[in-house]
């Protein structure tokens, strides 16, 4: 067993700065701020962010077990792109792991807690310029955060991933002008609260199917703008196609209108 003076173990510093890497980049790519499809450099990521070139490659690393990076020789790392594979792994992936949100009764203060937080998504429900829709997505990811807590460690950080996806998946919407509406979790709120799992399970399913008819809605308004122009090695400038929604995967409707 490794103790604290094990020569394997990070300095504490170290750790720091890998952490520091691995929040920031994380975040880039889940705002957006590194765009989908794009390719991007090591060393121009440690410049832009003011990070160490090995914390960088760490934090790369750790996004690409998520899926949210892949690397390519010659040509640097390419943020995933946002196409109809991915929205329909994350619709599913959400089928699968939300209803562990039902199984466990929300008491005080995290109940208060997340009251508050539903009266902030609501306070700016309806508006569309971009601080008012990120107040209600950070809100609303708070409160995901919150109702995960209660569904055990892996399932919460199961959760985290798939919601990261989800945020940079509306992410995109709200930045290309077509936002969708957020989330009202307040029957999900109600019944965790109550103690009552059927019901709980209920409201799941409704906010599962409202995300993904909102999505569809949002990428077919989307498809109608002209394409944007083709991502770039970042190594070579090597123009390569990086469509937001490929025409070979479309965008998959949800069970219900399946059915």
């Amino acid at each position: 067993m490794l103790d604290a003076s094990s020569p394997f173990l990070p300095a504490p510093h170290a750790e720091a700065l890998l952490d520091v890497a691995s929040r920031r980049l994380r975040t880039a790519v889940v705002s957006c701020e590194l765009t989908p499809g794009d390719f991007v450099h090591e060393a121009a990521l440690a410049e832009r962010f003011g990070l160490g070139r090995a914390s960088v490659r760490v934090a790369l690393t750790e996004l690409a077990a998520g899926r949210f990076v892949s690397r390519h020789a010659r040509q640097g790392w390419r943020i995933a792109p946002i196409d109809g594979a991915l929205i329909g792994a994350v619709i599913d992936g959400r089928r699968r792991l939300e209803p562990t949100l039902a199984a466990h009764r929300l008491a005080e203060p995290a109940l208060s807690t997340a009251t508050a937080l539903l009266g902030m998504i609501r306070s700016v429900s309806g508006r569309t310029e971009l601080a008012a829709l990120a107040t209600a997505r950070a809100a609303e990811r708070q409160l995901r955060n919150l109702l995960a807590a209660g569904a055990g460690v892996f399932a919460s950080d199961w959760l985290g991933e798939i919601w990261d996806h989800s945020d940079r998946i509306v992410r995109m919407l709200d930045l290309s002008g077509h936002a969708i509406p957020s989330a009202d979790l307040g029957e999900l709120v109600a019944a965790l609260g109550a103690g009552d799992g059927d019901l709980a399970r209920r409201a799941v399913e409704r906010d599962q199917k409202h995300f993904a008819d909102a999505i569809a809605h949002g990428f077919l308004a989307m498809s109608a703008q002209p394409a944007r122009p083709q991502a770039r090695s970042a190594r070579r400038g090597r123009a390569t196609q990086s469509p937001l929604v490929t025409a070979d995967r479309p965008i998959p409707p949800s069970k219900e209108k399946q059915s």
